[in-house]
């Protein structure tokens, strides 16, 4: 994994998490970053921009650079990083790294204006542009550094705490674990962060007062994912892994949480009731597949509702500003959101985000299928018949189905996105929706109403005696959906960033795979990116080396 990847990583956790409390304190999250070794750093770094981007130029600077921070260092043994919670709301990093030769290293610290003093008994002063202490395990050959003498002298065996990662073999891993004391202490030590990140969160200077608002309340619920998991989690792994023999990267996490803490209960409401769906049939091997079974809890049903509330009027406020759209259009357009956020919100009175997509090949062109629960899909015709009034050139056909409980609405497809559309589904084909007492579906490409019938039907039969343990699924081939939305989008965005998605990828190296499951008490997800998608970062991190460096 990069380097700057690591930096990015190590500023996220540094900002995440409750720093109120000292290092000394039980209450405060143990966390620690892991390095597998320096050379593999540099093989990575060099798989993905020289290799894979062939950006000769990128990394030149790279290769320049790096040497320069590992003098003295071993490139063959694991490097770890503690993240340590200070006073004074300051976090400090405590380095434990692998030496191979000593009095090269420490001239390396004198270079970076480091200061080393040799001391007759105990561990080296260091000062001038970073004052602290360094030990030296003679028997491992490593070196532990930090600001405080007791954070260096607490650390005797260098990897011990680590060594379920390293045993993972991972390029980049991280460890966060908690005391079972202590929760209500991080709680409250997250209040000060909260009020310092909050701060920061500053109105624009063309933004609405609505608009700010939803974007602060986004932020807070944020902030409360992240406290429960901070506060009430028992452990956290997340490893990395750049396999250039297999050209694909992966991202695997664990987390357990306390017992008895609402983290806790959340995990356990994981996989207890089946997908509504879980009768339609999903391949997971086309180029838009998955499924979402995800319990909600109490605290995230009441963001959901407070989330909706506040974003009507943003939308409505959004329509009304848009100098572009007819008073018709804006009147279509206030309604349509206010009937979509209703459907949306209705959806979590099943205590549950359960839905579907299945989008997979057929010929030269794709079929797709999709479902999403709701208890209120009777709006959706409504929706549907204002469109015309809303899009200039659309056209609809209502109730191409009309059933006691299914009806199906046909939405043609307007001429400025004919072309992208018709390349995945075929010419002259639509995107119908549809909707039951319980759902509402979705499908474009051949026997789309024929799908959407099929698969409302297979739904009312008996649900699977098994449980399916996955929470979500998810298959994505880029490259068809990112030609899609760059036709749409035209010259509007980051037209530079997504023709160099485009440089990047090619129709056989460009999935993108996750799943996340419940395995007892404890969450597991795995990611796995394709060699198009580690192109496409390799040339991000080129175009920085050679913009920065």
């Amino acid at each position: 994994m990069s380097r700057i990847a690591h930096v990015a990583l190590i500023l996220l956790l540094g900002i995440s998490i409750p720093k109120a409390v000292s290092a000394e304190d039980n209450s405060s999250p143990n966390i620690s970053l892991v390095q597998i070794n320096a050379e593999g750093m540099i093989a990575d770094l060099k798989y993905l921009v020289l290799d894979l981007a062939d950006d000769k130029k990128g990394w030149s600077n790279l290769d320049e650079l790096l040497p320069t921070f590992l003098e003295g260092i071993d490139k063959q043994r694991p490097m770890r990083i503690d993240i340590l919670l200070g006073e004074n709301q300051q976090e400090r990093y405590r380095l434990i790294l692998p030496i191979e030769d000593l009095g090269t290293f420490r001239e390396a610290l004198e270079v970076f204006e480091i200061s080393v003093k040799k001391q007759r008994k105990g561990p080296y002063i260091l000062g001038n542009l970073f004052e602290g202490f360094m030990k030296y395990l003679p028997n491992s050959k490593y070196v532990v550094i930090s600001e405080k003498l007791s954070e260096v002298d607490e650390i005797n065996d260098p990897l011990k705490r680590v060594q379920e990662l390293l045993n993972q073999k991972y390029d980049f891993s991280a460890l966060i674990t908690n005391e079972k004391e202590g929760v209500d202490e991080r709680k409250k030590s997250m209040n000060n962060t909260r009020k310092q990140l909050l701060a920061a969160v500053k109105k624009k200077r063309d933004e609405t007062e609505n608009a700010y608002e939803l974007r602060k309340l986004a932020f807070t619920h944020q902030m409360d994912e992240i406290e429960r998991l901070f506060a009430e989690s028992q452990k956290m792994v997340i490893g990395w892994t750049t396999d250039a023999a297999k050209n694909e990267g992966r991202l695997d996490f664990t987390l357990k949480a306390i017992a008895g803490t609402s983290l806790d209960d959340s995990i356990k409401q994981f996989a207890t009731k089946p997908s509504y769906f879980a009768k339609v049939p999903v391949k997971q091997d086309g180029i838009l597949n998955g499924r979402i079974n995800h319990p909600l809890d109490e605290m995230r049903k009441t963001n959901i509702t407070a989330f909706y509330k506040l974003l009507l009027p943003t939308l409505k406020e959004r329509i009304a500003n848009n100098k572009n759209l007819t008073e018709e259009q804006k009147t279509a357009g206030s309604k349509v959101a206010e009937l979509v956020i209703e459907m949306l919100d209705a959806g979590k009175e099943t205590s549950l985000i359960d839905g579907f997509i299945d989008t997979n090949p057929d010929g030269d062109k794709y079929v797709m299928l999709g479902g999403i629960r709701s208890t209120d899909g009777a709006k959706l015709k409504e929706v549907v018949e204002l469109l015309p009034k809303l899009i200039i050139g659309q056209t609809v056909e209502l109730d191409v189905v009309n059933e006691e409980s299914l009806k199906i609405h046909k939405i043609n497809i307007v001429e400025k996105q004919q072309a992208g559309f018709y390349e995945l589904f075929g010419a002259g084909e639509a995107l119908y929706v549809g909707s039951t007492p319980e759902a509402l579906w979705m499908a474009a490409g051949s026997d789309a109403i024929e799908r959407i019938k099929t698969a409302a039907k297979a739904v009312t039969e008996a649900p699977p005696e098994t449980i399916s343990p996955n929470v979500i699924e998810l298959n994505v081939k880029a490259l068809p959906w990112l030609k899609l939305f760059n036709k749409i989008r035209d010259k509007k965005g980051n037209q530079e960033l997504r023709e160099m998605a485009l440089k990047s990828l090619t129709s056989t190296d460009d999935t993108f795979t996750f799943v996340m499951k419940r395995d007892e008490d404890t969450i597991d997800g795995k990611a796995k990116l394709d060699k198009g998608i580690l192109r496409f970062i390799g040339n991000i991190i080129a175009k920085f080396s050679k913009e920065t460096l």
